[in-house]
């Protein structure tokens, strides 16, 4: 009962491991990984619920929800799919790994004489020389080749090995090895890395980070504190030419490092990167606009600043109060006012005049147009010269522990590919025999990559071998 029980344990490995091992395998899930990734593409990834509820409905939501398809890359499935992968590769290349060392470790240096003739590769020749002096000749024309060899004699015959390109055989193995990497990498990146947003206005601190789903979030183990943003706009356009923000990484009490950051340019700490990603102006606190303001009568202009909300005398009678200002203005519903984003694009202010108490009428002012909408009844032209309001930084945050794996298996993957494709592991055998005074020559090779080529190189060196060795010229 013992032995059949061993036997059956026996059976069952092997089954498993021939399905581990299997190439159907490797094709079904590199088609299933194929068709999610799709999925993943098609279906915005880490996105707020209510896009999906807009995009699918409220069912739709809660299926893609369930089944995980909002945070795929993330999902439990899509990692065991790819642990999966790494367990198939694994057992496949330990099958084929112990044949390749016997290539490299134990090579078959001395066959004997039939199992050379049964190579398609040969060549079989009578040489005038004795054994001795032909394979004298033999290795002078391995050197003269280039081709490193091992020797030996065997009861008055001559043995020849050589071989090149042996790396071939672990070639495939190290391109397994690269995707194995490969795959780590990404399910390391997948289970500790993220990607979110933070947003922190100039002279504050924050070490919260907003994933892309705007439901969760992480905190970071230090705080990242705005310094100061600046923003460049090319003349006469509100288009951004440059922004940069000066962070500051503090660490308990500790400002631990500054540095300005600007678009593709990100600070790097810890592994986690910081780039910059948008900005903005919050218009409605501590926010002042600086106008030029002209008699209509005439009369030099000057300038006079106002915050947003706030009144400030243009003469001894004549007050102008700033209603409202709007950093990039849009006509909304019921063509309401309203700013389309925070950025310096459009900016525009309403204005409210008054004379000893008396409401004389509002004015809008506008950066980019400064005739439009001027108020006839009103005693003063106004022109748009700045507005310095409190800027923010919106910074995109992510950490990627496992891009290092990834690169790393990239690079082992383009030096599997160059072993196996474009290096063949080439042997050669010669076996100098004695006959009478005379010897027999038998050359073998073999190849197990791009034959072609080597029976071009086989077919050269056994015609330098033959007249070498029949000739007796050295």
């Amino acid at each position: 009962m013992k032995r059949t029980n061993n036997g059956k344990d026996r059976s069952f490995v092997g089954r498993l491991v021939g399905f581990f091992s299997s190439l159907k395998l490797t094709i079904f899930l590199l088609i299933l990984l194929a068709v999610t990734s799709i999925a993943g593409t098609v279906i915005q990834q880490q996105a707020p619920p209510q896009d999906y509820i807009k995009e699918y409905g409220e069912s739709g939501y809660r299926i893609i929800k369930a089944l995980m398809l909002n945070d795929m890359y993330h999902s439990w499935w899509f990692l065991a799919l790819l642990g999966l992968l790494i367990i198939n590769i694994v057992v496949c290349s330990l099958d084929k790994l112990p044949r390749s060392w016997r290539f490299l470790t134990h090579p078959d240096k001395w066959p004997d004489k039939s199992r050379l003739n049964q190579y398609a590769q040969k060549a079989k020749w009578k040489s005038p020389l004795g054994v001795s002096a032909a394979s004298t000749a033999v290795k002078e024309v391995f050197r003269e080749h280039g081709i490193s060899y091992e020797e030996k004699e065997d009861g008055g015959s001559f043995r020849l090995f050589a071989q090149k390109g042996q790396i071939n055989r672990i070639g495939v193995t190290v391109t397994h090895l690269s995707v194995i990497t490969i795959v780590l990498g990404g399910i390391i990146g997948g289970i500790w890395g993220f990607q979110g947003n933070m947003t922190i206005i100039e002279g504050h601190s924050s070490s919260n980070v907003i994933l892309r789903d705007m439901q969760h979030r992480v905190v970071l183990p230090f705080s990242v504190r705005c310094d100061s943003f600046e923003v460049n706009y090319y003349p006469g356009t509100g288009m951004p030419k440059e922004y940069k923000s000066v962070l500051s990484i503090v660490e308990g009490n500790r400002t631990v490092l500054t540095r300005a950051i600007r678009v593709n340019h990100p600070l790097i700490y810890k592994g986690i990167r910081f780039y910059q990603a948008s900005y903005g102006t919050i218009s409605n606190e501590r926010g002042v606009l600086t106008l030029a303001v002209t008699p209509k009568a005439g009369g030099e202009p000057k300038e006079v600043s106002v915050p947003v909300g706030g009144e400030v005398k243009i003469d001894n009678n004549t007050t102008l109060k700033l209603v409202g200002f709007y950093p990039d203005l849009v006509l909304g519903e019921n063509n309401q006012p309203m700013s389309r984003s925070d950025e310096l694009r459009n900016p525009a202010a309403l204005l409210e005049i008054r004379r000893n108490g008396e409401f004389l009428g509002r004015s809008w002012v506008f950066a980019f147009h400064p005739n439009i909408h001027s108020n006839p009844d009103i005693p003063y032209s106004f022109r748009y010269v700045r507005f310095k309001g409190l800027q923010y930084t919106g910074l995109q945050i992510s950490r990627d522990p496992g891009v290092g794996i990834v690169w790393t298996g990239c690079i082992l993957m383009i030096l599997g590919l160059i072993i196996t494709f474009f290096i063949s592991h080439r042997r050669w055998w010669v076996l100098v025999e004695p006959l009478k005074e005379r010897s027999e020559i038998i050359v073998a090779g073999s190849t197990n990559r791009n034959r072609a080529a080597f029976e071009s190189s086989f077919d050269e060196l056994v015609t330098a071998l033959k007249e070498r060795t029949t000739k007796g010229e050295r």
